[in-house]
């Protein structure tokens, strides 16, 4: 076989596998059904089987990592079996909105906790554009009748590694004092999830968390004991 023959064997080749990676790109478009752009089927099963039983969830805790890994990868979830946990690590709040009919308002909760913003922060979303994700949560689940309980933004440290990044002590402060607006605009209550967790300086303390952004059981601890506080009439 000549060069010039072996070298456009070499390029239709080439040329076929780009086109097939198109089309496999193209086959599942991120805002498809297939893609889930929203992870609707996390808890699928779980909420159908709660839907068919009467008043089986009083409280359902809807947010990111911050509450999908409480109990599972530290701390302890609390003991009562209608406060139920819908969280998925690594969520927006955008993505929390999407899922919020389906993961908490079909429950039928009397109350809900909405938590999330580290990954928008992370990611570069304004807090304006966090804050508005929040509190169209917080109308949806208010025009349902559904006592709502809005969690401020936790700190990050990099005591571990980078994690900081956007997520600076100001920006979140500025978050949670929007949120906390909010709350006293829509007479919602806010729960103050930094406070416990930060330093003097406004970052995560060192022994509260696994990672520089997730609490680890001491720090899950000091959540429960606000939470336990807060929602005490919903035991």
């Amino acid at each position: 076989m000549s060069w010039k023959r072996l070298l456009l064997l070499m390029v239709t080749i080439g040329c076929v596998g780009v086109r097939d990676s198109y089309s496999q790109a193209e086959s599942t478009p991120a805002n498809a059904s297939a893609a889930d752009f929203a992870q609707l089927s996390r808890y699928q099963a779980l909420n159908t089987s709660l839907a068919e039983r009467a008043h089986s969830a009083t409280v359902v805790f809807l947010g990111d990592s911050m509450i999908d890994y409480w109990g599972t990868k530290a701390g302890v979830w609390f003991p009562n079996a209608k406060w139920i946990n819908r969280g998925i690590g690594g969520q927006t709040t955008s993505q929390i909105l999407l899922r919020e009919r389906a993961d908490a308002l079909s429950l039928h909760p009397e109350a809900i906790v909405i938590e999330g913003a580290s990954n928008d922060m992370r990611l570069g979303f304004s807090n304006e554009q966090i804050r508005d994700n929040i509190v169209s949560m917080a109308e949806l689940a208010h025009a349902h009748h559904i006592s709502v309980f809005i969690a401020g933004m936790t700190p990050v440290c990099d005591c571990f590694r980078d994690l900081t990044g956007l997520r600076t002590v100001d920006r979140i402060h500025a978050l949670n004092l929007l949120l906390e607006q909010a709350c006293r605009e829509g007479h919602w209550n806010y729960l103050d999830f930094n406070s416990p967790l930060a330093d003097s300086s406004g970052h995560m303390r060192r022994e509260l968390t696994i990672d520089g952004v997730h609490p680890n059981a001491a720090g899950y601890a000091l959540l429960a004991h606000l939470v336990d506080h807060a929602l005490k009439r919903y035991r």
